[in-house]
């Protein structure tokens, strides 16, 4: 299941691979935590990310948000 809208809208700028966009949400454990967000839909979220930062259509670099990913769960990128 995918985060919220008020959920994302929770996050801090920080929780996001490009935080001036708030683009490519990636949490860490703590942040989804205080948003609500449960640690399965956490992980999906990190998932998310990586397979739209892939797609040549987005505007994020897919090495960017994979590296985000990795320092913050341990999702393969």
């Amino acid at each position: 299941m995918a985060i919220t809208a008020a959920q994302r809208a929770k996050l801090p700028d920080s929780a996001f691979a490009y935080p001036s966009k708030r683009a490519y949400p990636v949490p860490t454990k703590t942040q989804a935590r205080a948003a609500g967000i449960s640690e399965q839909d956490r992980l999906a979220t990190h998932r998310n990310a990586l397979s739209r930062a892939a797609q040549k259509t987005t505007m994020g670099s897919y090495r960017h948000v994979a590296s985000v990913v990795r320092k913050r769960s341990n999702v393969a990128g």
